[in-house]
């Protein structure tokens, strides 16, 4: 019988652990460069914030271990097997292409809704595609150095705090309720530009609102590829290559230089992230509907 007295307050002195380097991070470069970092146009400032922020990603794998240590909780269900059966093995491919395709979906919504009256060609970069095409498969590959930092955000959401939830509640709320919990660690950094900016109406409130959207989608996407194989590799991958190869990247690689101006013109402030989060919206909904699907059947069984 799982005491939820005990799973709550493990959980509890996971997210403070978690959450405490963020808070560091925030506050020390707020202080130390007298702006919101990720805002700033300082390329020095912007190395820095780089590199911490890259290292604020291996505190959740670090207050997994540091919570299992200090509860006694010993070390069952970790996550860490390599389960890459034959059944798994299209999860492991999904957490790899699946980044590349969403981020083409996002390409053709943009050109449909924002770049209609422009044909194809006008679009794209179609006078060096085999270039820009190496380009992508260049930053998938380059998106390996990102794995550490990748894998320390998701052993410990999807390697500690999703089973811990799916023990307090049913699968929906564990997957809103894990999403919220991760889009509010990223709170800090939000606070200080990253992934909005500072320049929108109601910063920073409505940025970490659009981050917990975000993070309730791509949980249940991580979530089923975690839950699935028993492995926190896969979501690894994902995660890898999301923060490696997004959209604004694609956008940069991919569009004319004519269709990257109206762009820039036309998506500002929220928009992109809005937008971004409309595509992933569909994919999650299809996932967190296979994740409970898997349940029922599990149940009449």
């Amino acid at each position: 019988m799982v005491n939820k007295k005990l799973t709550i307050k493990r959980l509890v002195i996971f997210f403070i652990l978690s959450v405490l380097p963020l808070i560091g991070i925030s506050v020390g470069l707020s202080a130390a460069f007298g702006e919101p970092a990720f805002a700033s146009k300082n390329p020095d400032v912007l190395k820095w914030v780089s590199f911490l922020s890259a290292m604020g990603m291996f505190a959740p794998a670090i207050a997994h271990v540091i919570t299992r240590l200090v509860t006694k909780e010993g070390w069952e269900k970790t996550y860490l097997g390599f389960t890459a059966k034959k059944g798994n093995i299209r999860y492991f491919a999904f957490s790899v292409f699946f980044k590349p395709i969403e981020s083409i979906v996002y390409l053709l919504v943009v050109w449909g809704f924002f770049l209609g009256e422009m044909s194809f060609s006008e679009v794209f970069n179609t006078e060096q595609p085999v270039a820009a095409l190496s380009l992508v498969f260049m930053q998938l590959a380059a998106s390996v150095v990102f794995f550490f930092p990748a894998f320390g955000e998701e052993w410990g959401w999807r390697g500690y705090m999703m089973p811990k939830l799916l023990e307090l509640m049913p699968k929906p709320a564990a997957i809103v309720v894990g999403g919220i919990i991760w889009g509010l660690w990223h709170a800090p950094l939000t606070v200080i530009g990253h992934n909005f900016g500072v320049d929108y109406p109601g910063f920073p409130f409505v940025g970490i609102a659009i981050m917990c959207g975000v993070c309730i989608a791509e949980n249940a996407v991580f979530t089923l590829l975690t839950e699935r194989t028993k492995s926190i590799y896969p979501a690894s991958f994902l995660h890898m290559i999301n923060n490696n190869l997004s959209p604004l990247f694609m956008i940069s690689v991919l569009f004319s230089p004519k269709a990257q101006a109206l762009i820039a013109e036309k998506l500002t402030g929220l928009s992109p992230s809005l937008l971004y989060l409309g595509v992933l919206s569909i994919t999650a909904a299809v996932c967190f509907v296979l994740f409970i699907r898997k349940k029922k059947q599990h149940d009449n069984q």
